[in-house]
């Protein structure tokens, strides 16, 4: 409610009220009512500056408002970040213990695979020679792999693995195949017959004659006539032409054969 102007009018109306003796005081009254309606603008004004300055004021508190909020958002977003920074710096903190450890694992592995190569070398050199190229050429290619740079640890110790696996599967299988006999200066291709990692048989292309490797004198020995038979099933069973079955075959040691048997290239002399 405008006060002011209200007042004004009242002013105003009083003074037309006044006796007709008051009349030579009108320009006195005019003067104040010019007074009044300028105080009267000048309170307009005022109060459109006020109304003003409080639209601003709303606005502005509006804004600081938003920008507490935004803070507050802010602030509970770099808290995350932070926990997030102090994780990775762990976790950077023990990758950087695991990879010490790995380079020290690496340098105590090395000797180790080459230890093992080295044992399984001497072991076949000293088994019985079956698929004895195949082996060897297995052999040969882990120490290449060792001496390749270019080839990880992990890889050259999961090929070392793999080659004791096979040489492990050995023992379970019965196998035979063509071949010259391995570490013999006879040429003459037989069936050899391997017997898991018990026996190693041959049988020359007649199927006449029969031998054993003596691994004690690492020679070749013939079988007497009796254990041909037998020898025989092993072979129809080691290339699937007859099942599985059980196999009496001869396990003698040197010197109760000695008297039956004769050295391989004696033999091939005599055919």
């Amino acid at each position: 409610m405008n006060y002011s102007a209200i007042w004004s009018i009242g002013l105003l109306a009083g003074t037309l009220m006044m006796p007709a003796q008051a009349a030579p005081a009108t320009s006195e009254l005019d003067n104040i009512i010019g007074s009044k309606q300028q105080s009267q603008a000048q309170a307009q004004r005022t109060q459109g500056n006020i109304a003003d300055l409080d639209d601003k004021t709303s606005e502005t508190v509006s804004e600081y408002r938003a920008l507490l909020r935004e803070n507050a958002v802010l602030t509970a977003y770099t808290a995350q970040l932070d926990k997030q920074v102090s994780q990775q710096q762990q976790l950077l903190i023990s990758l950087e213990k695991n990879m010490a450890s790995v380079r020290e694992t690496r340098m105590e592995l090395t000797p180790l695979m080459q230890e093992m190569v080295q044992v399984l070398t001497l072991f076949v050199e000293q088994d019985t020679p079956f698929l004895w190229q195949e082996r060897q050429l297995r052999l040969a290619e882990l120490n290449r792999l060792l001496n390749n740079p270019n080839i990880s640890v992990a890889d050259k110790y999961r090929r070392i693995l793999e080659a004791y696996q096979i040489e492990t599967e050995y023992g379970d299988t019965i196998e035979t195949w063509q071949a010259q006999l391995p570490l013999s200066d006879a040429d003459k291709t037989v069936q050899l017959i391997r017997v898991g990692r018990v026996a190693l048989y041959y049988l020359t292309p007649d199927h006449n004659n029969a031998g054993y490797w003596d691994n004690s004198s690492r020679t070749w020995l013939t079988l007497p006539a009796s254990w041909l038979a037998r020898v025989k099933q092993a072979y129809d069973v080691a290339d699937n032409k007859t099942v599985p079955t059980l196999l009496a075959l001869p396990l003698l040691e040197t010197s109760l054969l000695k008297a039956h048997t004769v050295p391989v290239t004696q033999q091939q002399e005599a055919l």
